[in-house]
């Protein structure tokens, strides 16, 4: 079973017993729903680490909640600047989720804003006047398990060729674990190629087209 790792880039002093709330949340829908996966979760309440974390190799998130003001973190920035340096300079791929417990006017007053914010590419925007879908309470508040449902969905619409590579890697794990692919000049195992593609980095990039490409020609050859 995959672990899904998600981090949480939060100022507030209670995220600890957020994350523990949010764990409880998941597991209940886990079990209703019968996922087939477990989520991890790391956070950090400044940007500055946010960055470092995201940027290490040992390090692969599916998924990153990141709050708008992150001002009690010592960094003077706020959320929507975070989520311009990931895309910019760290990671394309990974899902964002961004939240707020202020309303879209008091965090966006120009709406222009909040159109560059999507059109970075954040996954789902979750402000005070949302509320959970779900007639069933898993425990603690509604926004938390807004916010677990949130990160659900964003791992349920993860990139297929990524899914398809790590259902292949679970279901022959005997037999895959030392498999090797070489891609643009170097060696890489398939868990390797997995967190390339969650990464976007060009090994992934890679991977991807030249599978599409074997697609488009498979089927332009059977007619």
């Amino acid at each position: 079973m995959f672990e899904r790792n998600i981090l949480i880039v939060d100022d507030c002093r209670e995220i600890s017993e957020d994350i523990k709330n949010y764990k409880i949340i998941f597991d209940g829908i886990k079990k209703d729903k019968s996922l087939k996966y477990d989520i991890s979760f790391m956070s950090t309440d400044n940007y500055d680490k946010a960055i470092e974390l995201l940027s290490m190799e040992k390090y692969v998130f599916d998924v990153v909640l990141i709050d708008y003001d992150l001002s009690l973190g010592g960094s003077g920035k706020y959320g929507d600047e975070l989520v311009r340096e990931i895309r910019d300079s760290v990671n394309k791929h990974c899902k964002i989720i961004f939240y707020t417990a202020s309303s879209l006017q008091e965090m966006f007053p120009d709406r222009n804003d909040l159109v560059k914010l999507f059109n970075l590419g954040i996954f789902k925007l979750l402000t005070k006047e949302l509320e959970t879908k779900n007639i069933k309470s898993y425990g603690g508040t509604p926004f938390n398990q807004l916010r677990v449902e949130a990160i659900i969905e964003a791992i349920e619409s993860i990139d297929i060729v990524q899914l398809a590579l790590e259902r292949y890697f679970l279901k022959y794990l005997s037999l895959t674990k030392e498999d090797i692919l070489y891609i643009d000049g170097k060696d890489y195992s398939i868990l390797e190629l997995i967190n390339a593609i969650k990464k976007d980095e060009p090994a992934g990039r890679a991977f991807r087209e030249n599978l599409m490409e074997s697609v488009l020609i498979s089927r332009i050859l059977k007619g």
